[in-house]
């Protein structure tokens, strides 16, 4: 039964692919354009409505990735010394709460018309509604990391969790008894250990929150788009025209994920804890 899902699955991405590269250089037959050109791609790549749309969905996959697994990977190892599985049950709630859903919540909460500052117009500290902070369609988009950290730190936690139980931590003890300083044990024994583990969930956070779409539509403001909002517009335009730049836009989208997830991997071969023990 694997291999026919295989199959259709490949021949399905396969096709959409080809689609994807042949509308992208300029062959749409629909609309009369039969010229093959890197037009789209450059226009893409250098008009500065474009870089900024790309700049600014670099800006929010790489913030949320660092800060998700700065903070995913400490809340690992505080539940590595915790016994409580009431605990593990609430941080592991995030994770089976789908991104519309906790977006919608967040432009509940967090608003200048929502929830808060609604209890904070009441109780008097603030005197107006336009005195709450701008936390919602702000060019900064604090909402839109909101959720995704809210949903990537616990997924970070639980999964490098399972790979801390795994592991033999006997030469933190030996390295305690030599002398070693914690910074020392961290950088040289710690990281190592988790170091590919890491580095995967790098990639998946990263790839994932820069194709991102329904959280920046939802949360994002007008003025700063996401690639994929610029890929959305571009599609759902009348002007068929606009349609290999749509393309052209979403093959840099998987270029640039690509491009990220080989350059990490290569990087992470050159660290310790990727080198061959043999």
């Amino acid at each position: 039964m694997v291999v026919p899902y295989l199959l259709l699955n490949g021949v399905i991405i396969c096709v959409a692919l080809f689609k994807g590269l042949q509308v992208s250089f300029g062959y749409y037959p629909l609309i009369g354009l039969r010229e093959v050109t890197f037009n789209y791609f450059k226009q893409v790549l250098t008009t500065a409505y474009f870089q900024k749309s790309l700049g600014y969905s670099c800006y929010l996959a790489l913030t949320a990735t660092f800060l998700s697994l700065v903070f995913g990977v400490g809340l690992a190892f505080l539940l590595l010394n915790t016994n409580s599985s009431f605990l593990h049950k609430v941080i592991s709630l995030p994770i089976s709460l789908p991104h519309i859903i906790v977006a919608l919540l967040a432009l509940q909460l967090f608003s200048q018309t929502g929830i808060i500052s609604r209890f904070f117009y009441q109780i008097g500290w603030i005197k107006e509604i336009g005195q709450f902070p701008l936390l919602i369609h702000d060019v900064k988009g604090y909402g839109i990391l909101f959720v995704f950290l809210y949903k990537e730190i616990p997924y970070v936690a639980i999964t490098t969790l399972a790979i801390l139980k795994q592991l033999q931590f006997g030469y933190i003890d030996v390295a305690k008894n030599l002398g070693a300083s914690h910074v020392r044990i961290l950088t040289t024994i710690i990281l190592p250990l988790i170091q590919k583990t890491v580095c995967s969930l790098f990639v998946i956070l990263f790839c994932f929150t820069f194709a991102s779409f329904e959280v920046p539509f939802l949360l994002g403001s007008p003025s700063y788009e996401t690639v994929a909002m610029t890929a959305y517009d571009l599609f759902t335009q009348a002007d068929l025209a606009t349609r290999p730049q749509a393309f052209a836009l979403n093959l840099v989208m998987s270029g640039v994920c690509l491009l990220v997830s080989v350059l990490l991997f290569g990087i992470s071969r050159l660290l310790p804890g990727g080198r061959s023990t043999q």
